[in-house]
């Protein structure tokens, strides 16, 4: 599978800014929620153990923050165009 580079940049935002709303959800009531249906993008990892107790890792949000203004051109130049490119996609 090729990525091309606004996918992984789309992926790394989405990992970066993903609330863990619906991963909390998922862990205290597991058998009531559609996983289709929740934003998992900031999980990394999911276990439940033999005795029902939930884990969940989430990623590193500042590393992924860092990678998509590291690919904005980084310093105050990429902050900025980092920070309109997301503004732009949320209005």
């Amino acid at each position: 599978m090729e990525l091309d580079r606004e996918e992984i940049l789309e992926a790394l935002k989405r990992a970066a800014l993903s609330r863990p709303n619906d991963a909390v959800a998922l862990a205290l009531e597991p058998r009531d929620t559609h996983v289709d249906s929740l934003d998992l993008w900031g999980v990394s990892e999911f276990k439940v153990n033999s005795a029902g107790a939930v884990e969940v890792k989430f990623a590193d949000r500042v590393k992924a923050i860092g990678l998509l203004l590291e690919c904005a051109g980084g310093g105050e130049d990429g902050l900025n165009a980092l920070l309109e490119a997301l503004a732009a996609e949320d209005g």
